[in-house]
């Protein structure tokens, strides 16, 4: 996969703020129980599991 950071102005004309990098893609996402909390039902689920361990 490959990325590249740009900034948009009113105009349309783009400037560069990273250059291109290949990235390699993560077989497995973490859940985050980062703030605010990700809504989606695979982190809901791991903020619930890690709530109640405590």
């Amino acid at each position: 996969m490959t990325l590249r950071v740009y900034s948009v102005r009113a105009d349309g004309t783009t400037t560069t703020v990273r250059e291109q990098q290949e990235i390699e893609p993560v077989p497995e996402i973490p859940a985050t129980l980062s703030y605010p909390p990700c809504t989606c039902p695979r982190c809901e689920t791991a903020a619930a599991e890690h709530e109640g361990a405590r």
